[in-house]
């Protein structure tokens, strides 16, 4: 019997009923039926109390994010106008509250969600905990990691990829007519065939075999050759020297694993959100110059964080599905 298992299940069923619970309590209107039975619930299980305070801990801490999204002023609309009839006055509140609410939830699905948009527009994505592999129209292998999403574009004499977000490792068809790019960001990748790896948000590239030209999109004269076992990734807008990489532990994500070898907090947060839904925040920006080791697997991001825990003696707060709160 897997006990641990069971445990954790319980901890996010738990969770989740103390976040419904805490909702549903910010509603000034809420009844003397729902407060008992919250009440009932809360003394149910010392278990609910501390899920409760996590919870309240956690919507405390996001109040800094809401306000910046506010301050934007993205869910204000200029085209709507004053009601010239005051019997409509009613009626227009109420639709510019529905339209205030809509927009509000379209914000927290993206702010919880950040890769929303860019699935969105993609022709292939995966979704935080979804790895998957798909052939390309040209033949070539494409293995995508967690929170990842592509376009693909194969006529003619060109074979260009776009990477929106994410990690993707290649196995390219070779055809010597035909370069294959790969467009990520301020990285630009050009092979005919082989196999690499493109980071995106580390603005990195690494080889398993073969060779590439990998370029800034800033600085066009500025350009490496990478061979087997090597990686190269973009600093101040300029691309560093090649450096050899251990094999074992760069494409360990594709086993399912993540290896961490005294990895900065940046990076950990940045496997976090490959790894499950939901935002990964850091309270303390000093916080980020930590680091860790260890082996871990990409389906069991808790284990993560109760390394985080024990080896580093950080405090972790969640609400499954929405965010999770690193802090001292």
């Amino acid at each position: 019997m897997n006990f641990a298992s069971d445990d954790s299940k319980d901890r996010e069923r738990t969770s989740r009923e103390a976040t419904e619970w805490f909702v549903r309590l910010q509603n000034p209107l809420a009844s003397d039926d729902t407060r008992r039975a919250y009440r009932d619930w809360l003394m149910a299980d010392p278990a609910h109390r501390d899920a409760i305070r996590d919870v309240s801990e956690l919507w405390g801490a996001l109040d800094q994010p809401a306000a910046e999204l506010a301050a934007t002023g993205w869910h204000r609309s200029a085209d709507v106008a004053p009601r010239p009839r005051r019997w409509f006055a009613t009626g227009s509140r109420l639709a510019t509250a529905a339209v205030v609410l809509v927009a509000l939830a379209g914000g927290l699905a993206v702010w919880r969600d950040p890769g929303l948009i860019d699935r969105a527009f993609a022709d292939v994505a995966t979704h935080p905990g979804e790895r998957i592999e798909v052939s390309l129209a040209d033949g070539t292998l494409a293995f995508l990691d967690g929170d990842t999403a592509l376009k693909s574009r194969m006529d003619g004499e060109r074979r260009e990829v776009t990477m929106l977000r994410g990690r993707v490792w290649f196995d390219v068809t070779s055809d010597p007519a035909r370069p294959f790019t790969v467009h990520a960001g301020r990285v630009e990748t050009r092979v005919l065939g082989t196999a690499f790896e493109v980071n995106r948000e580390a603005a990195a590239v690494t080889v398993e075999r073969g060779e590439v030209a990998v370029s800034a999109v800033e600085n066009q004269h500025g350009r490496v050759k990478l061979t087997a076992w090597q990686r190269v990734a973009l600093q101040d807008g300029m691309l560093g020297a090649p450096v050899p990489v251990d094999p074992e532990q760069m494409f360990a994500w594709r086993r399912g694993l993540i290896i961490l070898d005294r990895a900065p907090l940046s990076q950990v947060v940045e496997e976090l959100d490959k790894m499950a839904p939901g935002r990964v925040l850091i309270a303390d920006p000093e916080l980020k110059r930590l680091t860790l080791s260890g082996a871990f697997r990409t389906d069991e991001p808790g284990a993560v964080l109760e390394a985080l825990r024990s080896a580093l003696g950080l405090r972790t707060v969640s609400v499954p599905g929405f965010a999770t709160l690193i802090y001292r």
